[in-house]
């Protein structure tokens, strides 16, 4: 196996993974579209809260609230 690969496999991984740790993104525990929603809408939150909080720190304001 390829070293990219790899590192696309641990950046999808890393992608899924914090939201889901962090308790943001609930998983889902069947297929009802209240559930997807909730864990989508949990998953691009949380990205979404990190970008913010990125670009604050190096005081850009391109994400307006």
């Amino acid at each position: 196996m390829r070293i990219g690969t790899i590192i696309v496999l641990v950046v999808i991984a890393l992608f899924l993974l914090l939201p889901i740790i962090s308790g943001r993104a609930p998983i889902p525990g069947d297929l009802k579209a209240r559930e997807i929603g909730l864990f989508l809408g949990g998953l691009f939150g949380y990205w979404l809260d990190a970008f913010r909080t990125m670009f604050s720190a190096l005081g850009m304001s391109i994400i307006k609230h």
